[in-house]
C-alpha cells in the first residue's frame, strides 16, 4: 500500500450512496460521501472508465456491507469510525489488480430505521425486564416457600383463603411438598423407618420372648458396629426378659436358606 498510488490526473472522483444492513434484521445504515478511484492502464479488464468505476463501488461496497454488518444500530459511532479508518488511505480491493480507491463516508441511521431498531430495543427491554422479574418470583419462592414444610403449608393456606372449599391438600403433598427442601424428604424417611420399626416390633409382640430377642441381637450388631454408646433401646435390665441374642452365623444361614 503507498499514500501515493498514482499520478492525481489518472484519479477519478465521484458521490457514493449506499444503504448498508446492521446485524439487526430490517435496520440499515446509510453511508454517503465520495469515491475516489484509478485504474493503472495495464490493469486487465479494467481500462475503460465504466468498468473501473464499477469495480471501484462494488470493491467499496463489499467492503462497508462487511463493516456496517457487525454492528448493531445503536452502535453507530464505533461502526462509523472502523468505516473511516478502513476507507480513508488507499487500499487495492481483493480480485482487481491495478485498482487503487478511497472514500470520504458519513455513516447514518436512517429516521424510519432509528424507529425500528427503538422498537426492537423496548420489545427486547419488556422480554428482559419479564425474564427478570419470573427469575426474581422463582427465587424467593424457592428461599421462602420452599424452605421447609411449614412456611409451604401456610403458603398454601394463604392461596385458599378466599375459597377454603377448594382447599386440596392431596394436590398439596403431590405438587408442592416434593419441592420443599432436603429437610421434608429427610424427614419422610425418617417416618417411613419409624413406621418400619414400629411394624416389626408389633410382629415381635405376638410372640413372647421375640422382642427381646430382636434388641439383643440389634446390640450386638451396634456393638460390632461400635455404634453401642449411642444405642437407644432397652438395657437387659429394663422390662424386657433377657434373651442370648441370634449369633451372626445363624443370621447368615438363615438368609441363605432364602
Amino acid at each position: 500500500m503507498t499514500d501515493r498510488p498514482g499520478p492525481w490526473w489518472r484519479r477519478r472522483v465521484g458521490r457514493f450512496t449506499a444503504y448498508w444492513p446492521t446485524c439487526l434484521p430490517g435496520v440499515r445504515f446509510l453511508a454517503r460521501g465520495t469515491l475516489t478511484y484509478l485504474v493503472y492502464p495495464r490493469a486487465a479488464g479494467t481500462r475503460h472508465g465504466v468498468a473501473a468505476r464499477a469495480a471501484a463501488r462494488l470493491a467499496l461496497d463489499e467492503l462497508g456491507r462487511g463493516i456496517a454488518g457487525k454492528h448493531r444500530p445503536e452502535e453507530l459511532e464505533c461502526a462509523r469510525q472502523r468505516l473511516t479508518l478502513a476507507v480513508s488511505p488507499w487500499r487495492t480491493p481483493d480480485g482487481h489488480p491495478g485498482l487503487w480507491l478511497k472514500a470520504r463516508l458519513t455513516l447514518l441511521l436512517p429516521q424510519q430505521d432509528a424507529d425500528r431498531a427503538q422498537r426492537h430495543q423496548n420489545a427486547l427491554r419488556d422480554v428482559e425486564f419479564q425474564l427478570a422479574q419470573d427469575r426474581l418470583h422463582r427465587e424467593e419462592l424457592a428461599r421462602t416457600v420452599c424452605a421447609d414444610r411449614d412456611t409451604a403449608r401456610l403458603w398454601w393456606l394463604e392461596r385458599h383463603l378466599d375459597d377454603l372449599s377448594s382447599l386440596d391438600w392431596e394436590a398439596f403433598r403431590s405438587t408442592i411438598l416434593p419441592m420443599v427442601g432436603t429437610s421434608v424428604s429427610e424427614y419422610t424417611e425418617a417416618e417411613r423407618l419409624a413406621h418400619a420399626l414400629l411394624y416389626a416390633w408389633e410382629r415381635l409382640d405376638a410372640v413372647p420372648g421375640q422382642q427381646a430377642r430382636f434388641v439383643a441381637t440389634a446390640r450386638t450388631l451396634f456393638d460390632q458396629m461400635d455404634w453401642a454408646d449411642g444405642f437407644p433401646w432397652p438395657s437387659p435390665s429394663d422390662d424386657l426378659e433377657p434373651v442370648a441374642p441370634l449369633p451372626a452365623t445363624a443370621l447368615l444361614a438363615r438368609e441363605d436358606e432364602r
